[in-house]
């Protein structure tokens, strides 16, 4: 009886251990997938960050053929959009280390040089599309600040859903020490989380939200 009631035990207990193991085993392969998606993301943002500069560099040609432009910014647009969606779920997922930090900045410096140049577009070919611009704190401390950015995004991700091409939403951080950045929203008079829609209609409280929709409609 007290052998059968050990055999049970060691059973039980080497059970215990390859659940344990396999539960690791997964865990360590699921976190390895997360971080290569990250890296692969972040290889991608070179090339992007070598795309637009030299859009921009297209954008100033005299002879600028609209409907190519304005085709290939919205579709640039709802690329970078769907990124920053996707960059920001595996940064949550993962440990912030200076290399995500560096690559974050990298990716602001791309949306900021995208909003340039679609402003460039809609001057040189008509307001043909609406830009939105959405300023947020990067891993913001404040409750506050976190509770007003998670309903400013909610919000734009309607708007977005809603008017489709109609919009060019852009998320850019403000907080990562970016001279061109600070200088960009320096401009606009803003130095905390705020949207801006056509670089004229700037809403910084969340009452105020509903004129984003009225500005676009």
């Amino acid at each position: 009886m007290l052998k059968s009631h050990k055999h049970v035990f060691w059973e039980a207990f080497f059970v215990t251990i390859l659940i344990f193991g396999l539960g690791v085993f997964i865990g360590v392969v699921l976190e390895n997938m997360r971080a290569k998606k990250v890296f692969d993301m972040y290889s991608d943002s070179d090339l992007n960050l070598l795309d637009i500069r030299v859009q921009a560099q297209i954008l100033d040609l005299k002879d600028l053929n609209c409907k190519d432009a304005i085709e290939k910014n919205i579709e640039f647009g709802d690329r970078v959009y769907e990124d920053a969606k996707l960059i920001d779920r595996y940064e949550l997922a993962n440990e912030i280390t200076d290399y995500i930090i560096s690559e974050h900045k990298k990716n602001d410096l791309l949306r900021a040089i995208f909003w340039i140049n679609s402003i460039k577009i809609k001057e040189k070919c008509g307001k043909i599309f609406h830009t939105v611009v959405y300023l947020y704190n990067y891993k913001p401390e404040n409750l506050d600040q976190k509770e007003k950015q998670k309903v400013f995004s909610r919000y734009l991700e309607e708007m977005k859903s809603k008017y489709g091409n109609e919009i060019v939403l852009i998320p850019l951080a403000i907080n990562m020490d970016l001279l061109s950045i600070d200088l960009l929203a320096k401009n606009y008079n803003v130095s905390d989380t705020s949207i801006i829609v056509d670089e004229s209609l700037i809403v910084k409280d969340i009452n105020d939200i509903s004129l984003v929709e009225k500005k676009i409609r």
